[in-house]
This record gives structure tokens, sequence and C-alpha cells, in this order.
């Protein structure tokens, strides 16, 4: 399996059996598409994607259980902001490919509930992006640790600045973790797995 940062809340999990766009940027929709089993998974529904882009498999925006080609994936609905203030969801992806299971938080607005924790379950790589949540370092590294997965992948890597942005950088802190270098990507398999719990942190790729 391979892992690329698309920018924002975007990644590309390649795998042996398909691929699948998560939130992908609007260039990243136009194609073409190397994979004949591209999926595309977008954590917010919006009205103008309901047109499947020419040469994606399977277009999905919403909680459910799918089987594509070969990769399965669960959508859970999780908050896209305080539920106080907004019932807008928030759609968290889990794929299962190659025998690794990938979670994408997507647009998470607010810590998901016990019921959606349940329902994620147990995952290997945790994708989730900081720069565009309202939630602060702590909360979401409280998030990370409530998922236990074996690896780590956030999002915010400020490529022009050659560093981590603002709120990737306090959830790095919270973590622990310091001195990572950005990868163009990251490969691995269920046998490639740590052992413990390992950040990685991507250049966002066009």
């Amino acid at each position: 399996m391979e892992i690329r940062s698309l920018g924002r809340s975007g990644f590309e999990v390649k795998s042996a059996v398909g691929t699948v766009l998560i939130d992908p940027p609007d260039n990243a929709l136009q194609g073409p598409f190397s994979d004949p089993n591209t999926i595309i998974a977008f954590s917010k529904r919006i009205e103008l994607r309901r047109r499947t882009p020419v040469g994606v498999a399977k277009l999905i925006e919403g909680p459910g259980e799918y089987e594509i080609g070969g990769v399965s994936i669960r959508g859970v609905a999780t908050p896209a902001d305080e539920p106080s203030m907004s019932h807008e969801i928030n759609t968290a992806y889990v794929i299962d490919a190659d025998g690794v299971l990938v979670c994408s938080t997507g647009g998470l607005g607010n810590p998901p509930d016990t019921t959606s924790m349940q329902q994620l379950g147990k995952v290997n790589v945790l994708l989730l992006d900081p720069e565009q949540s309202p939630m602060s370092g702590d909360e979401l590294a409280a998030i990370v640790r409530n998922f236990e997965p074996d690896m780590v992948i956030p999002s915010g890597y400020d490529t022009s600045a050659g560093k981590p942005g603002a709120l990737l950088g306090g959830l790095l802190a919270e973590l622990g973790v310091k001195n990572l270098e950005a990868q163009p990507r990251i490969t691995l398999s269920k046998s490639s797995l740590p052992e413990t719990r390992t950040t990685v942190l991507l250049a966002p790729q066009a």
C-alpha cells in the first residue's frame, strides 16, 4: 500500500486492489486515472458533486458500507462542528485493503462520540487534518490516543516554508514528536507496520 498527501484533508491510498482518493482537490478530479478501480470519497456532501468523474469506479459521499472491486470502505458519521452549534455531518472513512485498515477523519470538527468510535473500530493508520480543524492540538492528540493507531499521518506540512504549519506543529508537540523529515509518500504493508505508534509527515503532491 502507498499513501500520498494531496494537501489539506486530501489523501491518496493506493493498494493492490484499488485506489481511494479522499477529499481530493479539484485538479485531482480531472483524471486521467491510471487505476480502473479508482474510488473517490468525500467527507462532506456537496451538491455539485453528484456526477461521478469519468474513469472513476465509484463516488462516495456519506456513511455506509461499501465493497468496490476488492476494496472495503466503511463510512461513519461524525460531527463536522460543535454539535450544539451545528448538525452538519462529517464522514470518517475506514479503508480495508492489503490487510491494512486506514482511517481518514476528514473534516472532523469535534471528537467522535463513543458510538462513532466503536463503529470505526481499531485502525492501523490514522489520517487527519489539524490545519482545517477547529480543535486544539491537545484535543486532536487525545483523539489520536483514543484510536491507538500503529501509524499517524497528519496533513498540514507547508511545502513553501519547508516545515509543518502552525496547527500541525501544535499537534506534533502534543504527541511528543520532533525533527521529522517530510516524505513524498509512504509505502507499507501489514507486516511492516511499526510495533509502537509512529508519526509520518507527507509533503503534499500534485
